[in-house]
């Protein structure tokens, strides 16, 4: 696994698939404690930093993990007040 980076995703394009995720079932939110511990540990994913860059950049962030095969697969920080969205990538 290579180097992680924060990319910045088009947000009006992320609703539009969070809305196709939760219609298949694929959408893991903080409240699943298990599911979510489980898939931040198995995709190595660092939570406090990944948080703390999006916090210096935006306000108001929630985080969700689209857990499904496909480019839109992983972990996502995003705020509506702002219409933004950060997603967590390791090449």
């Amino acid at each position: 696994m290579g180097r992680p980076r924060v990319v910045e995703q088009n947000y009006h394009e992320f609703l539009l698939e969070l809305r196709a995720v939760v219609n298949r079932g694929n959408r893991i939110e903080p409240k699943d404690k298990e599911r979510w511990k489980d898939w931040v540990r198995a995709n190595k994913i660092q939570e406090a930093a990944f948080k703390s860059i999006a916090e210096k950049k935006y306000e108001g962030m929630q985080s969700v993990i689209f857990d499904e095969d496909g480019p839109w697969r992983g972990y996502y920080l995003y705020t509506t007040t702002e219409e933004a969205c950060l997603k967590w990538v390791r090449d």
